[in-house]
């Protein structure tokens, strides 16, 4: 099926640049959603760091735990539905193939906005970071 729609260069290029646009979309929307998260979860880390309950590296793995859980159910939602706009042709191992991809990018930006947070001391610097590296990535 792929290959009736991609009879001409440029029609292989439409696919590619909609499939970056909706990564590029979706991805830039996560990472700016996990920064209020993080810089809400930040001060109830303080207090119990404080308290004794836990040092950083658990509090850390636990939190990508929890996000990467988050974020591989959104993406295989994401991905039937573009899977299917796209039109490429259902066979599991292409699916699957798919999804890892999408996932793995998903994944590398909501990381990132969780990075940008824990390096900042607020919550306005992060939105300013990511917005100038979010579009510098996208030239």
């Amino acid at each position: 099926l792929l290959s009736q729609q991609t009879a001409q260069q440029q029609d292989l290029m439409n696919l590619l640049a909609a499939m970056y646009a909706a990564v590029l979309f979706l991805g830039a929307t996560n990472a700016s959603a996990v920064e209020s998260v993080v810089a809400i979860e930040r001060t109830v880390f303080y207090r119990e760091r404080a308290a004794g309950m836990y040092s950083e590296l658990p509090y850390a793995f636990a939190q990508v735990a929890i996000e990467t859980i988050y974020v591989a159910i959104q993406t295989f939602l994401y991905t039937l539905l573009l899977y299917s706009m796209i039109g490429f042709e259902w066979k599991v191992q292409k699916f699957l193939w798919f999804y890892y991809y999408i996932l793995m990018c998903f994944i590398y930006f909501t990381m990132y906005g969780m990075m940008v947070v824990a390096l900042t001391p607020g919550h306005q610097i992060p939105a300013i970071v990511m917005s100038f590296f979010l579009s510098f990535w996208n030239l």
